[in-house]
């Protein structure tokens, strides 16, 4: 039997290399044979050590256009996301110790560590942690390769992390032992916001990612994990941000090349033409995603 990585149901009928929806928190669970550690690595190795695309600024500049004009319809939204993502910055700067899971390419961690946060960043990619001490050497002793931190800490902040986990009970159980009492752990994951999806959807939505996207939770599905490992979400806000809407439109497109790139600004295999590129902007200002972008800050019990 398989179980839902959320709450732990019983999957009906999973399938290796497809989706599975849990009938009681409908969260979408990955079935693979092999690991997400050895999955994820062979992707994020491969973008951390060839960085030969570059963003197109025309490109880029028509994006930024098209974004402000989505966001004047999405004013509340937006604000409130906002605030959310204020909170985390001024928690983890105000913090006496701080770690962030999963940093990357760093772009969050060396922001923090210049407004003078003591936070420490950790991560699976070997490729990545030399990468950051390369370009940051002043800060190369805040970075390591490892998925342990002896230090007990009074935040833990991942983003983009989270769904890319075989065993998030794990993490949690990590997280509480690392957290101090009262501490508090933050998170930033693409949440499932569309009340009913098929696999039809799933084809066309950028973040349903083989393999590395593993879950695809639901507040409900998100609550339940969270809370059974001693976290209770005590703020969450969710963005259907514009940038899941183009790039899942390029899918429905038949540019598959888009689920490699992940950016939507970058060059895309067979996205030759402006005019193209345009439409598919106009598009994404109404195209519907099963995700939003979604920052949650859950606190300790105890």
């Amino acid at each position: 039997m398989v179980h839902c990585k959320a709450c732990q149901c019983v999957l009906a009928n999973p399938e290796v290399d497809n989706y599975c929806i849990c009938s009681s928190c409908n969260s979408a669970n990955y079935i693979s044979d092999r690991s997400a550690e050895v999955e994820n690595s062979i992707y994020f190795n491969s973008v951390y050590s060839n960085r030969s695309r570059q963003i197109i600024g025309t490109r880029r500049k028509s994006f930024v256009e098209f974004e402000r004009i989505y966001s004047r319809f999405h004013r509340k939204e937006i604000r409130h996301f906002q605030f959310a993502l204020d909170r985390i910055s001024k928690t983890i700067c105000g913090a006496e110790a701080s770690v962030e899971i999963g940093f990357g390419y760093g772009h969050e961690l060396i922001q923090f560590l210049k407004n003078g946060a003591n936070i420490y960043g950790i991560d699976l990619s070997e490729e990545a942690v030399s990468a950051f001490k390369a370009q940051y050497p002043e800060y190369s002793e805040k970075v390591c390769c490892s998925t342990n931190w002896d230090s007990v800490v009074d935040v833990l902040y991942s983003n983009a992390l989270f769904e890319h986990l075989d065993h998030p009970s794990d993490f949690l159980r990590k997280a509480f032992a690392m957290l101090r009492p009262g501490g508090t752990l933050m998170m930033r994951l693409p949440l499932i916001t569309l009340d009913k999806y098929s696999r039809r959807h799933i084809s066309f939505d950028i973040n349903f990612w083989k393999p590395c996207h593993r879950v695809l939770y639901t507040l409900k599905g998100l609550k339940t994990l969270l809370e059974a490992h001693g976290f209770k979400i005590v703020e969450s806000a969710a963005y259907a941000y514009y940038g899941y809407k183009v790039m899942s439109s390029m899918l429905k497109h038949g540019y598959q090349d888009v689920t490699y790139v992940r950016d939507p600004c970058l060059p895309i295999a067979n996205l030759d033409s402006e005019w193209a590129y345009t439409k598919l902007l106009v598009k994404g200002l109404v195209t519907k995603t099963i995700c939003s972008d979604f920052t949650i800050i859950a606190a300790k019990a105890g």
